[in-house]
């Protein structure tokens, strides 16, 4: 007997409504693909990991458990084989690099031109982003918004045999999540989904085994992301980070719905969108950030900056920019960048209007 080759890919897709599977993600596998012999590309969902990320360096992991309830013991305490209740899923992490759709902008560039593929606007979507047309520029500028359940199947493992694979389908996923960033480096997102329940598995319950598809990743594969470099940052000042970490912190609530697939549902009951930067002095303004922590009154100062460049006639859709538009800082710490004053912050995102605390626009 031989060991199974190790080969994994995912796919993620928007869902109509809590309950309401994606059927396009459930039933992909190697016939219904729209590339070379059946391979799935990134019109279907699929998305390229990076290998920051994941098990195996490949940007995807999760974790099963079994949800139990125990049957009562026998003489001399012996355990009896448990109720069982439902599968969970206890860690399911998708991580992937942050860059534009790659496609080549032939004429004058229109908003819609610069949406990301469908499975990294989808879990952007997961994580409460919504996309729209930028209304002060030509991108796509994606904004809080009502949280969009996900779709989610997961391909583990090809035989070599015959072809067949591991596949599971996960539905009414819910995401939080960070970006990283680091100056000399690529952006990195990394969603960490909530499952609502394990809707199917590959080949019909119980029956896990599917014929394992190909994937073709399209420009994910082909193009670099753009390089954190040149980025502009500014805050209060034009200075630069070390290093940038976004957080979109979704709440979720999960509750007993006689209803649902498995018993249970879950909600969102809460969202915090903040940030931790490591940012160079400026000595233009001494105590800029000292008296940000001290503020008594709405902030003012847009913390931004820009990875790569925006796409004109004849280049490649890649680059985009981070803006949090009113941070309020909540921790400050002075730090050594070698010979120079540095600062360790914290913010988090406040806006007097619903959902105007950040903007991640491609461009």
């Amino acid at each position: 007997m031989g060991g199974i080759p190790w080969t994994i890919g995912v796919a993620v897709g928007v869902q109509s409504a809590l309950g309401t599977i994606n059927a396009t993600i459930r039933d992909l596998n190697s016939g219904d693909g729209t590339g070379t012999a059946g391979a799935l590309t990134p019109a279907e969902g699929i998305v390229l990991g990076d290998p920051s990320v994941g098990v195996g360096e490949s940007g995807i992991e999760l974790t099963f458990q079994r949800d139990s309830q125990a049957k009562a013991k026998l003489a001399n305490f012996t355990t009896q084989p448990s109720n069982f209740l439902r599968e969970i899923i206890e860690g399911l992490t998708i991580g992937f690099p942050l860059k534009g759709n790659g496609a080549v902008i032939s004429g004058a560039p229109a908003d819609a031109e610069f949406t990301p593929q469908a499975g990294i606007n989808a879990l952007l979507r997961g994580l409460s982003l919504t996309g729209a047309g930028w209304g002060s520029g030509i991108g796509w500028a994606f904004t809080p918004a009502t949280l969009a359940y996900l779709t989610v199947k997961v391909f583990l493992g090809r035989r070599a045999s015959d072809g067949i694979g591991l596949a599971w389908v996960f539905q009414d996923c819910l995401a939080s999540g960070s970006i990283e960033w680091a100056g000399g480096g690529i952006g990195v997102v990394t969603a960490s989904l909530g499952v609502g329940s394990v809707a199917d598995f590959g080949g019909g319950w119980p029956d896990l085994e599917e014929l394992f598809p190909t994937f073709e990743y399209g420009t994910q594969g082909s193009t670099s992301a753009p390089v954190v470099k040149g980025a502009g940052h500014a805050f209060g000042a034009t200075r630069g980070f070390e290093k940038f970490s976004l957080k979109i912190d979704n709440k979720l609530q999960e509750r007993g719905n006689s209803n649902a697939p498995t018993g249970f549902s879950q909600r969102l009951s809460d969202r915090v969108v903040s940030a931790s930067a490591t940012l160079y002095s400026d000595d233009a303004d001494l105590d800029f950030e000292a008296q940000e922590i001290l503020r008594t009154t709405t902030p003012t100062n847009l913390m931004s900056f820009r990875v790569g460049t925006a796409a004109g006639v004849g280049a490649t859709a890649l680059g985009y920019q981070v803006r949090l538009t009113t941070p309020e800082v909540t921790s400050l710490k002075p730090v050594r960048l070698d010979d120079e004053l540095g600062w360790e912050l914290d913010v988090v995102g406040v806006n007097g209007v619903a959902n105007g605390e950040l903007s991640l626009i491609f461009d």
